[in-house]
């Protein structure tokens, strides 16, 4: 244990969790400190769509990482920004911090298009006992020599609970993974329709299916007899996306926590289509399989993150 702290900010999803975990622990083991978790203060409302009823609903995102065998400890309120007081503290510290010799916070970097790129050149500053990180740094290149650590980090603690004929099938046989991310920048079946977001959804679903459909073309050539295992947060009309194929297994049936079985079942896979989403890239990334095939989109559009080196430079470009 070390006398110095850094306190990561966890916030969003699954996916966004997984980077700014695996940045800070990178970072606290580079700068010698111990790494606790806020998972309190970053925390802010989102919508979620329930295709049930097909509306959408606001919901508090919750931390995800607790399945997981992470080493770091929950941080203590007092080093928190949890409360009205806390968010006014946190914004006066973070504004007079680049004028302070010893830093408190590292903040990843936005320019004026709010996009972001590795840059951990903040390492060679001065630094306060207690240090907080605030960021997604969505790129390997923060943490890839940290690689066999996270793999571990990252593990499940207990049995996942999924579909065994699914789970089976994927151990035995050429299994590739297909994530198809949906209702990208709209909310279709909402009171307040926005007609142009509409239509940017439906473009992003469009093109992911020719992405898709390339790299299905590609897989069908370059390993024998695949099959094919579709992951998405919405089935909806899929068909009209991905045609039915005898080697085409919709995975949209899981027992008890979706979003554990869905990340479970990927990372089982052998092979990658890797979709327009963190939480997929996390499951290609932490694959075991030394022969792993990874494509990824080409296409601007289709990429999730406003990180320029978001992509592993390894991954093949479809």
């Amino acid at each position: 244990m070390f006398e110095k702290k850094i306190i990561a900010r966890i916030s969003n999803g699954f996916g966004n969790q997984l980077f700014i975990y695996a940045a800070s622990y990178a970072f606290s083991k580079s700068l010698k400190y111990d790494l606790l978790l806020d998972i309190k203060s970053g925390m802010k409302k989102l919508r979620k769509f329930n295709t049930t009823d097909h509306k959408y609903s606001h919901y508090l995102p919750k931390f995800e990482l607790s399945v997981l065998n992470i080493s770091a400890s929950l941080a203590p309120d007092k080093l928190c920004f949890d409360s009205k007081m806390g968010y006014v503290k946190r914004k006066v510290l973070s504004f007079i911090d680049p004028f302070v010799q010893q830093k408190k916070f590292i903040i990843e970097k936005k320019d004026s298009k709010k996009k972001t790129r590795f840059d951990n050149s903040f390492l060679n500053n001065s630094f306060n006992k207690v240090l907080y990180v605030e960021g997604y740094y969505e790129s390997e290149k923060y943490f890839a020599n940290y690689k066999s650590d996270l793999l571990k980090e990252f593990s499940f603690k207990n049995p996942v609970s999924c579909n065994k004929s699914y789970l089976n099938l994927i151990n035995n046989s050429n299994s590739v993974s297909i994530a198809f991310r949906r209702n990208r920048y709209s909310e279709p079946f909402s009171d307040n329709k926005n007609l142009s977001k509409i239509k940017k959804s439906n473009d992003f679903d469009i093109e992911q299916s020719k992405y898709v459909l390339n790299a299905i073309d590609y897989f069908n050539n370059k390993i024998d007899k695949p099959n094919f295992f579709v992951f998405s947060d919405d089935f909806a009309n899929i068909s009209k996306l991905i045609p039915k194929s005898k080697n085409i297994f919709l995975i949209n049936e899981f027992n008890k926590n979706k979003i554990v079985e869905d990340f479970y079942l990927m990372g089982k896979c052998k092979h990658f289509i890797v979709g327009p989403t963190t939480f997929h890239w996390w499951a290609a990334w932490l694959s075991k399989n030394n022969n792993k095939i990874c494509l990824r989109p080409k296409l601007p559009f289709l990429n999730p993150s406003g990180n320029s080196d978001f992509w592993p430079s390894s991954w093949i470009t479809i």
